[in-house]
């Protein structure tokens, strides 16, 4: 007499173990990039809102004091703000009847560095 077996569907072989645990470790892998790419975003986005205030608080300092005190060229700044250094360039250029200011901040590393410009005119 011969017993025939059936199989369980509670059973779990080898194989579906294996599939299984490669599909989270796929998530898993996936998520961590998730959050490290975010990370980076969010510490990038921290320093362009750092050379935007500084970029800003130059032209409202230009803005505040003598009009005939804004030197017409260039002046260039180094700057450190939340942990980070900047380098912060005015460019002043006389049109005759205002005077166009265009200020540039610089950050990060040579060949992967950022900036953020603002410009403006200032008249007397």
């Amino acid at each position: 007499m011969t017993i025939k077996r059936h199989k369980s569907a509670a059973a779990v072989t080898l194989i579906e173990v294996m599939v299984a645990v490669l599909i989270v470790t796929i998530v898993i892998i996936g998520g961590s990039l998730l959050f490290v790419t975010g990370r980076s975003q969010i510490n990038q986005q921290k320093q362009y809102r750092a050379a935007t205030y500084l970029a800003a608080q130059k032209l409202e300092e230009l803005k505040a004091g003598d009009y005939s005190a804004i030197v017409v060229g260039d002046t260039e700044e180094s700057l450190a703000l939340e942990g980070f250094s900047y380098d912060r360039d005015t460019h002043t250029v006389d049109t005759g009847s205002y005077k166009e200011v265009t200020v540039t901040v610089s950050w990060g590393p040579a060949g992967n560095e950022h900036n953020a410009s603002l410009v403006t005119s200032i008249a007397p």
